[in-house]
């Protein structure tokens, strides 16, 4: 019940996500004829246009009018669906039959057999036979939806039997000939290679030219390729014929002229709607290995064209065409792998199996030193370890981004040491090396990462036992130019503070100077007048001139001081 409920959730949930625009397929309904009499029974095949896309499951419902025809029964022999979370069922008070199919292994085919309908006409009428609620899945192993559509059909029923007509008679006056006809020229649309086999089974048109002389044309189709047809059905240059089962089938026409029956044309239909047999994928290591390329093993048969070959594709890969029941796989890294592989009959039909197989890596190797710095665009990085005796180590330099910058290949020696070193030159930044080991299978380990590696500019000139590089001279040479400049402008700022020093203190001393000589001068003036007093003297009126020259002096000398002050 649960596995039931996951399978129909499985469906519905493809319903809604979509189809695939790459992929599609369709249900197709195909009746023995379409025109039926009350109380005849018939039969219907529903099956699946899968469009070249592997299915492995389907739902749907048919629906037909109650009032016309009702089910008899329902056949799933020959189905390519081996479980059913739903057994065919039919309501013949509703009109309708339900299903849900499914199956291990994924098909491909024009006409994958679903089920057998037979119907019973009770009434007279158009009897539309459709698909609703459908759903194909494909073998995809998410269960895409890829239903596209379904081709339905009309069955037109009445109180009588309909004549079977299948040609069209032609009238004309023939010519007369003087030998027997020849053989008739004949093409089959639906099957145009008589060497090639088919998997779609549907009423089929076969079409001839008529030479003027022909009276009459006779028809036979079985599965003897020598028959000769034993009735004449007219003059007519086309017939449409019944859906043939799966086998090797003769179309045999033979031309009547006024001489008599010419030779007659066998025309090879070759027709097979069944997929090859299930089966299984079988790893010669078992599921689980570290052999890195172990063979698959598979076989099938199919019948009745037989298998035309296999194909073999490990998840996204490409498929590998094999002829073979096996097939070595090529080289695989540790990890599980999907193989899938396709086996395809002569005509077209596919079945296909999916396995799971892990590689289990070797033991990884491990890495004692590795060179922590080295100089841009020199090389020169050594790395070495230990590994397992006879195998060989890939040892890979990445940036930090996990970008492959170079690699090389060392082996291990009989000690279990392994050295390399690698003189490709580096650009600046980091980087890091990871080594994988390989055994003389193939097989490899898991990657061992290293610690980071600078690449760093080298030194122009060692100063005190440290290299300078020429970023670190040019930063060297801007930082002197810069304390260059700030030392001269500490340097004119400190002369400048000296100068206004220098300036105050002279203004300073001419001051006490002048105040000094006037003191003097007013002392020797004082003295004067005591001396003769009420009389002006000449030597009176020389020291007032002097003391005015010198309050003038005094007056200059402090301003133009203070203009070199205010200049500066």
């Amino acid at each position: 019940m649960i596995k039931k409920i996951l399978f129909c959730l499985a469906v519905v949930s493809a319903v809604f996500i979509g189809i695939d625009r790459a992929s599609a397929a369709s249900f197709t309904l195909t009746p023995e004829r379409e025109n039926f009499a009350i109380d005849e029974d018939f039969t219907v095949d529903l099956k699946i246009d899968s469009e070249g896309v592997g299915v492995n499951a389907a739902q749907g419902t048919v629906q037909f009018p109650a009032d016309i025809l009702e089910v008899k029964s329902v056949d799933r022999t020959g189905s390519v669906f081996n479980f059913w979370l739903q057994e065919p069922s039919f309501s013949n008070q509703q009109g309708t039959i339900s299903f849900i199919g499914g199956s291990t292994s994924g098909f491909s085919g024009r006409s994958l057999q679903v089920m057998k309908i037979v119907f019973h006409v009770k009434g007279a009428g158009t009897a539309p036979v459709t698909v609703v609620d459908g759903a194909i899945t494909a073998s995809d192993g998410s269960g895409t939806n890829v239903l596209i559509g379904g081709q339905g059909i009309e069955i037109v029923s009445s109180a009588r039997a309909f004549p079977v007509t299948t040609i069209t008679p032609i009238v004309r006056e023939p010519t007369i000939s003087g030998v027997l006809p020849e053989k008739p020229q004949i093409t089959v649309p639906l099957y145009p290679d008589p060497a090639g086999w088919y998997n779609i089974s549907s009423r089929f048109l076969v079409q001839w030219k008529l030479p003027s002389d022909i009276v009459n044309v006779s028809t036979m189709l079985d599965k003897n390729p020598e028959s000769t047809p034993t009735k004449g059905e007219g003059l007519f240059d086309n017939k449409t014929f019944d859906a043939i089962g799966n086998g090797i089938w003769y179309l045999h026409v033979q031309f009547k002229n006024n001489v008599g029956w010419g030779e007659v044309t066998h025309y090879r239909i070759a027709i097979d709607t069944t997929p090859p047999l299930p089966f299984t994928v079988d790893f010669s290591s078992g599921p689980s290995s570290s052999n890195p390329a172990p063979i698959a093993s598979f076989s099938t048969s199919d019948n009745p064209s037989g298998v035309d070959g296999y194909s073999v594709q490990i998840g996204d890969a490409d498929p590998i065409p094999t002829m073979e029941g096996t097939l070595k796989l090529p080289l695989q890294a540790p990890a599980k792998h999907v193989v899938r592989v396709i086996a395809r009959d002569r005509a077209g039909n596919t079945t296909d199996t999916t396995s799971e197989i892990e590689i289990l890596p070797i033991v990884s190797p491990i890495i004692d030193f590795v060179t922590r710095s080295v100089f841009v665009g020199e090389g020169g990085l050594e790395a070495r370890g230990t590994s397992t005796s006879g195998n060989s180590i890939t040892v890979s330099v990445r940036n930090m981004s996990g970008e492959l910058i170079s690699s090389v290949v060392v082996p291990v020696d009989t000690r279990g040491s392994w050295f390399a070193k690698i003189d490709d030159p580096l650009k600046r930044g980091d980087f890091y090396i990871d080594v994988v080991a390989k055994d003389e299978r193939g097989a490899v380990s898991l990657p061992v990462k290293s610690d980071v590696i600078t690449a760093r500019s080298k030194p122009i000139v060692t100063l005190a036992g440290l290299g300078i590089t020429p970023a670190a001279l040019f930063v060297i040479i801007v930082l002197v130019l810069i304390g260059g400049f700030v030392a001269g402008w500490f340097s004119q700022r400190s002369a400048k503070e000296q100068r206004q020093r220098n300036i105050i203190i002279a203004k300073r001393d001419i001051t006490n100077v002048f105040n000094i000589l006037k003191n003097d001068l007013a002392a020797a003036i004082t003295a004067e007048d005591k001396a003769v007093e009420g009389k002006v003297h000449e030597t009176k009126y020389h020291l007032n001139k002097v003391k005015k020259d010198m309050e003038k002096m005094e007056k200059y000398v402090v301003e133009g001081v203070e203009d070199i002050e205010k200049k500066k």
